[in-house]
């Protein structure tokens, strides 16, 4: 299974709630979002965490319009060695 379309669907989220403006996003409500899905990243197995970091990294790079990933993959991605 190809899993990159969802993650930069993940990723694109967490970026869209970080850099919208409290007109367009409800503040509050963006941090609920990325909370919940920090939550739910949490749950992955720490044998699937280097992936997921190689994964969220490599798709940064391939995608510019995905400047930093922050938010709820931030502490993923801040663990990478080649972060």
């Amino acid at each position: 299974m190809n899993i990159d379309p969802i993650i930069v669907a993940m990723a694109s989220c967490v970026q869209m709630l970080d850099t919208s403006h409290p007109d367009e996003v409800d503040p509050d409500f963006a941090v609920k979002v990325q909370e919940v899905m920090g939550e739910y990243l949490l749950e992955l197995p720490a044998s699937d965490e280097p992936e997921l970091r190689a994964t969220l990294l490599r798709i940064a790079a391939d995608h510019p319009g995905i400047k930093r990933i922050r938010g709820a993959a931030a502490p993923l991605i801040l663990r990478h060695p080649l972060a």
